[in-house]
């Protein structure tokens, strides 16, 4: 399970998607120089719908037996991110204050660059699994 290359793609997905809770994904002052911060713990859809990633990202994991699964749960993750990108822009639209990006919002590009990693990584060890049945 761990020498497979989408495992350590969707670990790194984990890891990165439990840190955008933690760091400011944008960041804003008022007129009375007081910082504003949208963190994924200001939410409560924000909060269930990373968590809701960080456990199917997990799940994917130990459904290394059953590919096509773990391909379509991979591929749910992913549309999952993009909703969440987008509650995340929707949040900043609406807040009152102009600022800039934090670091987490360069942590989602990167979820979604791990999860795609990880489905190239599945499609190949199917592919592999279709040509070595096809030797026997």
């Amino acid at each position: 399970m761990i020498q497979r290359k989408q495992t350590i793609w969707l670990l790194l997905s984990i890891i990165c998607i439990f840190l955008t809770m933690n760091f400011a994904t944008y960041v804003g002052a008022h007129k009375d120089d007081v910082m504003h911060m949208l963190k994924g713990t200001e939410n409560t859809i924000l909060v269930i719908l990373t968590s809701a990633i960080g456990v199917t990202c997990m799940i994917t994991i130990f459904l290394f037996k059953n590919r096509k699964l773990q391909f379509r749960i991979a591929l749910i993750t992913l549309f999952l991110e993009f909703v969440l990108v987008a509650l995340y822009l929707k949040e900043i639209v609406a807040l009152p204050v102009k600022g800039t990006l934090g670091i987490a919002s360069l942590l989602h590009l990167a979820v979604v660059v791990f999860i795609l990693l990880a489905i190239v990584g599945i499609k190949s060890d199917d592919k592999l699994l279709k040509e070595s049945n096809r030797l026997r």
